[in-house]
């Protein structure tokens, strides 16, 4: 049980603890790993999301670049009845709170004119008419300019320019200006605030002149290098910088919390499989002692079966076969016995019928005389070789019975017979004989031996009542079985001497042999019977004989 034990606990444990090991070293690692593919799946959508911006501001860029009289916002009053119309359309263009507003250059990149939007504020719309793209980067963007960024200064927000040349006008061989959308910088860096929401990781947009931009639009102080860059436009690209570590694994995994749980999980494992050991030594104590019994040859041990296991299983399979030993060699002794009682038998037989024999017939021989004393002398001793060759022809019976030869009667047949021929000692015994029951029940026997046993019950019974009594010879039917009864109303037996009537040689009768019942009884069975005692001390006794009388048995 102890190895038991050990082992098992090795084998919920020790899984466990190795597990727990893996899981702490390797979580980190995966979490970090799935950390990364959600920021490179996130990159590419936000990717595609400033592309998308800055694709959007093309298309509106283009559709302005195609207006009527666009040329002739660079050297005339926008605010002319002329081009009023066109003024109304850019103005409907760049309804957006992305956009301050539409700038007109002249072929030299400088501004002539500025047509404010929603959004605009100040210069170069209010007031003095500034803007200097001095020091900008200008990247060629397909057939667009990508001008910018210009840095968030105090009371001034970022902002970059998308510009396309004007229409040529006829007879002219390069354009006479650029117009341009002065876009709000921060509309397109807070774009990446679904790339900032993944812990570990920041998310940043540099630009073509070396600078890089944190969502709010602002210069990043963070010199850290970028663990991820992705190109959205020409010189643009948003890059990841990567903190280490990217997960806190004793806040994200609360170690301390999950170790105790491990802990507590061997504990209880443990203590389950220590409980579970000793409930199962419990439970195996009964079946140990109960072997040492039936050892040392106690068979009337019995285990009381608990619960409904394959324990209860097999405690109850040893009390059938604690059972079956003793009936076996019980009935292996009581061969032997009858073994060793008939070769005891046929011996004493043998070795005193002859000289019996011989003895009478010289006791028979003796010359008669006058004198009575004389023949009252050779009577006894011929009433005394008379019963010395009765007990002699027991032993022979019991020894050698004959093999029955068994026919179909009736049951009232032989009791009726035997009623005959004891009536007259009953009545003279002052004993009332009756019969009852099922009187025609058949069985298959053979009559004399069965009417032997009969006649040696009956005999025993009314013996058993020296002042009389009731003397009753019955028949039931039960299933297949047809059962004799022999029962009287005399002194009984006591429970030491009915557990050894059909013992051979044992009697309680000082001129008994002890060999009726004994003879009775394996008569009966030579006959494919039962013979069964019941008895009560000044009660009475009955014995019952129990036949099979199926059709289908006896053919």
């Amino acid at each position: 049980m102890r190895r038991y034990l050990v082992l098992a606990l090795l084998i919920a444990v020790l899984p466990l603890v190795v597990v727990t090991w893996l899981y702490d070293r390797f979580t980190g690692e995966l979490l970090e790993d799935l950390g990364e593919q959600k920021v490179q799946h996130s990159m590419n959508a936000t990717r595609a999301v400033l592309s998308g911006f800055l694709k959007a501001r093309q298309f509106e860029l283009e559709t302005i670049v195609d207006l009527p009289n666009i040329e002739r916002f660079v050297s005339e009053d926008p605010m002319s009845s002329e081009l009023e119309r066109t003024h109304a359309l850019i103005s409907f263009e760049t309804d957006s709170l992305d956009i301050y507003g539409v700038l007109f250059f002249d072929a030299q990149w400088q501004l002539k004119t500025a047509l404010p939007g929603v959004a605009s504020s100040g210069s170069p719309y209010w007031g003095d008419m500034e803007l200097s793209l001095a020091g900008l980067s200008r990247r060629k963007f397909a057939d667009f300019w990508l001008i910018g960024p210009q840095e968030p200064r105090p009371g001034r927000s970022g902002w970059f320019l998308l510009a396309a040349p004007l229409p040529l006008s006829t007879g002219e061989t390069a354009s006479s200006g650029f117009v341009a959308l002065h876009i709000r910088f921060s509309s397109l860096t807070e774009l990446l605030k679904n790339q900032s929401r993944i812990d570990g990781f920041t998310p940043l947009v540099s630009t073509s002149d070396g600078h890089r931009f944190t969502v709010n639009g602002q210069v990043a102080q963070d010199q850290t290098s970028s663990w991820l860059s992705e190109e959205f436009a020409p010189g643009w690209s948003i890059e990841v910088v990567k903190h280490d570590p990217a997960v806190d694994l004793g806040q994200e995994l609360r170690r301390p919390v999950f170790l105790l749980g491990v802990g507590v999980s061997v504990v209880l494992v443990s203590g389950f499989f220590m409980t579970l050991i000793m409930r199962t030594k419990r439970r195996f104590w009964p079946l140990i002692k109960g072997a040492e019994a039936v050892s040392r040859g106690d068979w009337n041990i019995h285990i009381r079966p608990e619960g409904n296991d394959e324990i209860t299983l097999l405690a109850k399979a040893f009390n059938r076969m604690g059972g079956r030993l003793k009936a076996l060699i019980d009935s292996r002794l009581e061969v032997e016995k009858k073994a060793v009682l008939g070769e005891f038998s046929a011996s004493i037989a043998h070795e005193v019928r002859n000289p019996l024999a011989t003895i009478k017939v010289c006791v028979q021989s003796f010359p008669q005389d006058d004198n009575p004393r004389n023949a009252e002398l050779i009577t006894l001793v011929l009433e005394e070789i008379d019963r010395v060759n009765e007990v002699v022809e027991n032993l022979l019976s019991f020894a050698r019975p004959f093999d029955p030869e068994r026919v179909w009667v009736t049951a009232g047949d032989l009791l009726r017979r035997l009623a005959a021929l004891i009536e007259p000692l009953a009545a003279r015994e002052n004993i009332l004989l009756s019969l009852s029951g099922e009187q025609e029940a058949p069985l298959c026997v053979d009559e004399n031996q069965i009417q032997q046993v009969l006649m040696n019950l009956a005999l025993n019974s009314i013996q058993a009542m020296p002042e009389g009594g009731e003397l009753n010879l019955d028949v039931q039917t039960v299933n297949d079985n047809t059962i004799i009864s022999v029962s009287d109303t005399g002194i009984g037996m006591p429970p030491d001497a009915l557990e050894r009537a059909t013992e051979p040689f044992y009697t309680t009768r000082s001129q008994g042999t002890g060999l009726g019942l004994s003879i009775s009884k394996r008569l009966v069975q030579l006959n494919g019977g039962d013979l069964r005692i019941g008895s009560e001390s000044d009660v009475g006794t009955r014995v019952s004989l129990t036949f099979n009388a199926s059709k289908d048995t006896h053919g």
